[in-house]
């Protein structure tokens, strides 16, 4: 990784699971403890997160009413729904952003624990090298589970490599429950390391369930999703969880207990906001679904105006989202000038009418005198 982001974001997360290692003095539980601390920190981009979608599925009638007016003129119908969610304070990539802004976290977490002499003892690649020769071996930096191997056989052979201490090196004992943390499932040999991928195949499972349920939940007047959106659901259930075995198989059992602890933790999550929001925040919501309709009974209602302005020939000015943020002051002054411009088209129009009556008159009279 690059040394900014290694800096900046990977070595603090190392350090912080080097201290609970410190302080509970077995790297399992170490591990567990670290997953749900960073879930904790991350707690409150996910209740962001979920009442942004909330919204989103709040809108989701009138933009889909938008959809079928407009299917035949793209441009208008795209115009029409960026003033629905610029009125209704809605921003579609919102919960995109947020997972954006997670992700960078869920990485440094891997690496963190991918490499523990790197960014859990600090040490410097020249070390390591020096480290794993002392031990009579070649350091591999291309492979993605040398560091943890390097860690196991340092825990083995602590006599051999202990003058390194000094430069921060320790030893990490990956024994947990029975199951050897650096060591890597395989498929040709049935034994209870089977038992990591076996827990993330199934924690993926029950994690994207309980989030799908929850998002019912949460919305339940929500319409349900086009035919290829619910295709495309059913398809990640499925290859998530086989996404989750192929990993655990493919990288030490320390990476697959950090997978299952983390999903375990994901369900948990998504209860708990689940049940905060729809108890805590329904009188909010509700407040909020009134406010929406009142905008856009108010929105209709211009729509109405404007049409029927335009019918009379009067220009109008009405730029949908942007004019609910219009203060009382200068929409009454607008009508008010609205309402001047009919008054004078009016007036015109009746000076106009005199006029030609008045003409009428006096080719009238005009003709009387010649018969005359």
């Amino acid at each position: 990784m690059g040394d900014f982001f290694g800096i900046v974001l990977i070595r603090p997360l190392g350090l912080i699971l080097m201290g609970i290692f410190s302080v509970v003095g077995n790297y399992g539980l170490a591990l567990i403890l670290f997953t749900l601390l960073v879930k904790l920190i991350l707690l409150p981009f996910m209740y962001k997160q979920k009442k942004s979608m909330k919204k989103m599925n709040l809108v989701q009638a009138e933009s889909a009413a938008l959809q079928k007016r407009y299917a035949q003129n793209r441009e208008k119908m795209n115009e029409e729904i960026s003033k629905l969610y610029e009125r209704e304070g809605v921003n579609p990539m919102g919960s995109c952003l947020l997972t954006f802004l997670t992700l960078p976290i869920m990485m440094a977490l891997y690496y963190a624990v991918r490499e523990p002499l790197t960014y859990m003892m600090g040490l410097a690649d020249s070390t390591i090298e020096k480290v794993a020769q002392a031990l009579g071996q070649t350091f591999d930096t291309a492979s993605l589970t040398a560091q943890i191997q390097l860690a196991k056989d340092v825990n083995d052979n602590w006599d051999a490599v202990s003058q390194f201490a000094s430069d921060g090196l320790c030893r990490i004992d990956f024994n947990f429950l029975g199951i050897d943390l650096s060591a890597i499932p395989q498929f040709t040999e049935l034994n209870l390391l089977w038992l990591v991928p076996v827990l993330s195949g199934v924690t993926a499972l029950l994690s994207s369930l309980v989030m799908q349920k929850m998002q019912k939940v949460q919305n339940p007047n929500a319409q349900n999703g086009s035919a290829q959106l619910n295709s495309t659901m059913k398809t990640m259930l499925i290859m998530m969880p086989l996404m989750s075995v192929w990993i655990a198989f493919t990288l030490p059992a320390s990476m697959g207990l950090y997978w299952i602890v983390n999903n375990v933790f994901s369900l948990v999550q998504e209860f708990v906001l689940t049940w905060y929001i729809v108890k805590f925040d329904k009188a909010e919501d509700d407040e909020e679904t009134k406010e929406r309709k009142r905008r856009e009974a108010a929105h209709q209602a211009r729509l109405a105006e404007q049409e029927e302005a335009k019918k009379n020939g009067v220009q109008t000015e009405y730029l949908g989202a942007k004019s609910e943020n219009v203060s009382k002051k200068k929409l009454k002054a607008r009508q008010a000038e609205q309402k001047r411009l009919k008054e004078k088209e009016t007036a015109a129009r009746a000076a106009q009418i005199k006029a030609e009556k008045e003409a009428a008159r006096r080719a009238g009279r005009q003709v009387d005198t010649d018969e005359s």
